[in-house]
């Protein structure tokens, strides 16, 4: 999902002409790659999916340089149906949060 969504991103940017953005899709299972990106002063904005307990630590340290960090955690989220609510589309929006958006 992270490649399809910075695909998803880089389209929309080149869409409205901007072309000199940086944006840089990293997936690292050794953690390695993060754990340098996080630290990088040079990168402004860090997105992280993943645990509570990472999460806190990508916070601090992206924060502690004054960058900005994006993180969704946990993966806990609550939906909420009302009763005229289409729930052919309520469970297509359901299952994609679930499993499409998963980190």
């Amino acid at each position: 999902m992270t490649i399809a969504a910075t695909k998803v991103v880089a389209d929309v940017l080149k869409a409205n002409n901007i072309t000199s953005f940086p944006l840089t899709c990293a997936v690292d299972a050794s953690s390695e790659i993060g754990k340098l990106m996080v630290d990088d002063k040079r990168i402004p904005l860090i997105s992280f999916t993943g645990s509570c307990e990472v999460g806190k630590i990508v916070s601090e340290k992206v924060h502690s340089r004054f960058g900005n960090a994006l993180l969704e955690l946990g993966g806990n989220n609550a939906m909420i149906v009302m009763d005229d609510a289409s729930l052919e589309l309520a469970l297509k929006g359901a299952v994609f949060a679930a499993v499409g958006t998963c980190g």
